[in-house]
């Protein structure tokens, strides 16, 4: 098998599990630069080498095209491929890294805890003043618990708009992470060949 069909089955091979249109684009990419190479008198393993290794490279565009699914169209499906993208490519990374998720991810699921709890006591305190504040007999009548419940149930709304902003950004975040990662971490030393 020539150095192009190799490396390009292997970036096919790689790129299994992304969209058929994406793979069939990225492979036409490639194949592209393998074309280029011949034309200034490359050979297909100088060109091949200049790009490296294809499972390295498979992974950082399965990787940008989770970030791009996620950045179009947040959802939390999406979301949850990005944080998985990230948290593998952590775990390959090696031991800095790790340590690092290890630290910063209880940090960010106990304070998204924290706040899913304040939103839930806030909207329920909420309900319970309009339903029933009357009975505390507090100063100002009916207008009170009326008031009190109002401005509970608004700051139960305002924290739920604040933990959605709060994790877009913290996906965002590591998809910024995962971009410098694979930039930094994962060209080839020969990495000045334009891609």
């Amino acid at each position: 098998m020539s150095a192009r069909a190799d490396f390009l089955a292997t970036l096919r091979a790689g790129l299994r599990g992304a969209p058929d249109s994406s793979i069939d684009e990225i492979i036409a990419d490639y194949s592209t630069h393998f074309d280029e190479g011949a034309a200034a008198a490359r050979s297909e393993s100088d060109v091949a080498a200049a790009l490296g290794d294809p499972l390295a490279l498979a992974g950082e565009l399965r990787m940008e095209l989770r970030l791009e699914t996620f950045e179009a169209a947040p959802s939390p499906r999406s979301a949850a491929e990005v944080i998985s993208g990230v948290a593998s490519q952590v775990v390959a990374r090696g031991f800095l890294n790790v340590a690092l998720l290890c630290l910063v991810g209880p940090l960010l699921a106990l304070s998204g805890l924290g706040i899913v709890i304040a939103i839930l006591s806030a909207a329920g305190f909420g309900i319970w003043f309009l339903a029933d504040g009357s009975s505390l007999g507090l100063p100002g009548g009916l207008g009170t618990p009326l008031l009190c419940g109002l401005g509970l149930l608004a700051a139960a709304i305002s924290l739920t708009a604040f933990l959605f902003l709060a994790a877009n950004a913290v996906v965002s975040g590591l998809a910024k992470y995962a971009r410098n990662q694979y930039r930094f971490l994962t060209r080839p030393s020969n990495a000045g060949t334009p891609r």
